[in-house]
């Protein structure tokens, strides 16, 4: 192994190269579902899409060691993306990774220090260990990997101190994944089975929008950083009117206002609902985690417009299937058109931007919270797909 790591540390010093850089750039190409309006709904015509970007990723805070050195591994739930051609002697180059519903491709900087240091990513080797091999600091070993911890691409194999922003991005890079895993359209061709889920997705995007307010401001309650108030104050002002605008598509079912209003969820929209109602009483981070789960992931403006197109077009597919009548599908449409544009879906990291570090107890009780709520995504899924199954039969 002697041999091995002096081999690598001749051809490439870490020290040198990230000497004057902290920061790592991928191009990532995420899948269009992840913007998708109606999670269960499903049309023929629907084909898949991809944005492309170009990202800078920096860790302003690094990870922190507590009672043992920190240890980093692949994400194993990954595909690796390897580079057909590579040096003799040497492992062959990662050009990226992906999963379910996006491909990140490397820089050629970052693909050059994965070169030499996939073999010490096993879980293995500290990063103490690692900032030996190559003579250099912890802290710019530190500044290699953390990006990578953000993206999914790392997984901590320690219990660690991690920064609560680093840990969000973590969190969502995976979870985001997770839910579009488990919650998957209903596929069916009969048209009366296509317009049950759908008018069953209208009715849970209305009780959504209407229990949104109140459980942001149980959230608001429990929040004492006065910037962090301020700032969900304006969303909770946002978002109170979504619900009655909403309310005008269901009427053009043929349903009466108060009609709508005594209307109870279904069981497993209402435990979603109450779901979140309860964890923003008893976890605030956890809650914005939750929230993060359903949210619009972040995007740069170059791609806002191809986004918006996007969600623009999943709504007229539908209308074009001639389920519903397109009164019905207007508001919805718009909803969801203002959600994105008014970056509303960023409430939940604004939580995490005002904390400092997590410790592991903490890490793992928010991940095991935001778990429990995709099992909750999960079960109303399967709660549409047994409704139809009962009509089936």
């Amino acid at each position: 192994m002697e041999e091995n790591e002096k081999t690598h540390q001749q051809q490439f010093s870490l020290a040198s190269y990230f000497k004057n850089n902290k920061s790592i750039t991928i191009h990532e190409s995420s899948s269009l579902e992840l913007f998708k309006s109606l999670i269960t709904s499903h049309h023929p015509e629907s084909t898949e899409s991809y944005i492309k970007e170009t990202k800078i990723i920096t860790s302003s805070k690094l990870i922190g060691t507590l009672n043992e050195d920190i240890r980093l591994n692949i994400n194993p739930s990954i595909v690796l993306i390897y580079e057909q051609r590579s040096l003799e002697g040497f492992h062959p180059p990662i050009q990226g990774f992906k999963n379910l519903n996006s491909t990140i491709e490397f820089d050629p900087s970052v693909r050059l220090v994965l070169r030499e240091l996939m073999p010490y990513l096993n879980g293995d080797y500290t990063v103490k260990e690692i900032a030996n091999i190559y003579e250099t600091s912890e802290t710019e070993v530190m500044y290699a990997l953390q990006p990578l911890y953000e993206i999914g691409f790392l997984v901590l194999c320690s219990k660690s101190l991690v920064p609560a922003s680093s840990f969000y991005a973590h969190l969502m890079s995976i979870e985001r994944t997770r839910r579009i895993e488990k919650v998957k359209p209903i596929n069916t061709n009969n048209e009366e089975n296509l317009k049950n889920i759908l008018i069953q997705n209208l009715f849970a995007l209305y009780h959504f929008a209407a229990a949104f307010p109140d459980h942001l401001s149980t959230a608001i309650s429990q929040t004492t950083n006065v910037n962090l108030k301020d700032q969900l104050c304006s969303t909770l002002s946002e978002s109170y009117w979504y619900s009655n605008m909403l309310l005008k598509g269901l009427m053009e079912l043929g349903y009466h206002k108060e009609q709508l209003k005594r209307l109870i969820p279904t069981p497993c929209t209402l435990g979603i609902i109450n779901y979140l109602r309860w964890i923003a009483k008893t976890d605030l981070l956890s809650y914005a985690a939750c929230l993060g789960i359903l949210e619009y992931p972040e995007v740069s403006v170059d791609v806002i417009s191809d986004i918006s197109a996007y969600i623009q077009s999943e709504w007229e597919q539908i209308e074009t299937l001639n389920l519903v009548s397109k009164e019905a599908l207007e508001p919805f449409r718009k909803q969801k058109k203002l959600e994105f544009l008014s970056q509303k879906s960023q409430v939940s990291k604004r939580f995490f931007e005002v904390e400092s570090y997590l410790t592991p107890e903490r890490q793992e009780e928010i991940k095991n919270h935001v778990l429990m709520f995709i099992q909750c995504l999960q079960a109303e899924a399967h709660e549409v797909l047994e409704h139809i199954n009962t009509l089936v039969a």
